[in-house]
């Protein structure tokens, strides 16, 4: 399966010289924008304003007003509090003159990080056995009686990360109860939702990554009968294979000159170096795409997966410029136009999308890049030329 989604990334690579010319003029079908610009605040005046301000500049800059909203159940809270705490944010999004409107896009973690929890696996078996079927029908039904009726849930995201919460272990044994896990916690949604007449959608929802022991695409799959949206998050910063056939030290192949760099900041201000690392991040030497062993998880075989299994595909994150350091640029006009471009491409040969949520705040990375104060014009412009005339309205 590896070998195929890693052959089918480069194909989606090449589309563009391979399409007939007609399939290049196509218009694709549009898609819902989304947005994480922090979270509403019904009980301080200020820190909503602030965020209303950053859906200002965010419509303002993309040219086109988003219509789900990146919302994040608070797993540092043990899991008796999460419907406490669902409850307050829906109730600040109910107040939110712009949230009020959105689609919500709420991740729901599998894991609990708060002190005395179990261990992940213990949680997960807990999750997969029913015991927190309170908690998972007590969250959904926070959002629905604060009048959100349409619902989007990211359940166990970025479960291939091995720093992310709702990491799905490194051994056979825990990634089946993770998956045991999240087949339950699918089925309790649905079934909550549907009491109440409310219409939701579950999303399944690795990250783009050089490596994972969790093997995304293959282990952790839950079953279509368990996933209505396939999602991959991807973002700017990078952090290339070394090529050590080529010397000692740090020695990464240049995909822009086809020499060697001796640096990853040499490497990253180069577009064409962006680029070849977002389509494969475990890449370390020409005509060598993956120095992962088969561990690594790309935007594009994420891409390639969803098509395999006929599922609308989302990006829930992405965002570029995130900390200004030698592994990003801080304004990347390629970033935009290399997600939109590859999207584009993959819907002329059948894809289907169900939306792109853009990061565009301060919190956990300086991707905000919509005020002009950000200092990111390439970026601003990029993401309105090329994201917004694929966006539903």
């Amino acid at each position: 399966m590896r070998e195929i989604l890693i052959r089918a990334g480069l194909l989606a690579s090449t589309a563009l010289a391979c399409l007939p010319a007609a399939a290049q003029a196509a218009t694709p079908a549009p898609f819902a924008l989304g947005v994480y610009i922090g979270g509403p605040n019904g009980s301080d005046a200020p820190a909503e304003a602030q965020v209303d301000a950053n859906y200002a500049s965010f419509t303002q800059a993309m040219g086109v007003a988003p219509t789900l909203i990146d919302v994040y159940t608070d797993y540092g809270q043990d899991i008796g509090s999460w419907q406490l705490n669902a409850g307050w944010q829906a109730y600040s999004n109910s107040l939110s003159p712009v949230a009020k409107s959105m689609i919500p896009v709420v991740a729901f973690p599998m894991v609990s990080q708060a002190g005395g929890s179990p261990s992940p696996d213990q949680q997960f078996k807990l999750f997969a056995t029913g015991q927190y079927d309170w908690a998972i029908q007590g969250v959904v039904q926070a959002w629905i009686n604060q009048g959100f009726k349409n619902l989007i849930f990211r359940v166990g995201w970025e479960m291939d990360l091995n720093y992310s919460v709702n990491y799905a272990g490194d051994d056979s044994g825990t990634q089946a109860d993770w998956v045991a896990a999240f087949q339950h916690i699918y089925q309790v949604i649905h079934q909550t939702a549907a009491a109440a007449g409310a219409t939701v959608q579950v999303v399944w929802n690795p990250s783009a990554t050089n490596y994972t022991n969790a093997v995304a695409t293959t282990s952790l799959y839950p079953g279509d009968s368990y996933v209505d949206i396939i999602g991959v998050d991807v973002y700017g910063a990078m952090y290339p294979y070394y090529d050590n056939a080529a010397g000692p030290g740090v020695q990464i192949y240049d995909w822009a000159t086809g020499q060697i760099d001796t640096s990853v900041e040499t490497f990253t201000s180069k577009s064409a170096n962006r680029i070849h690392y977002w389509e494969y991040p475990a890449a370390y030497a020409a005509g060598q795409l993956d120095g992962s062993g088969g561990h690594s998880q790309s935007f594009n075989s994420v891409m390639e997966f969803a098509m395999l299994h006929n599922k609308p595909f989302a990006v829930p994150e992405c965002g570029s410029g995130a900390y200004n350091d030698q592994n990003d640029v801080s304004d990347d006009g390629a970033f935009p136009w290399w997600l939109a471009t590859t999207i584009k491409h993959a819907q002329s040969r059948g894809l289907k999308m169900s939306f792109v949520s853009v990061w565009d705040t301060n919190n956990e990375g300086d991707y905000q890049f919509s005020y002009k104060a950000n200092n990111q014009p390439l970026t601003r412009k990029n993401w309105a030329k090329y994201l917004s005339p694929m966006v539903a309205h």
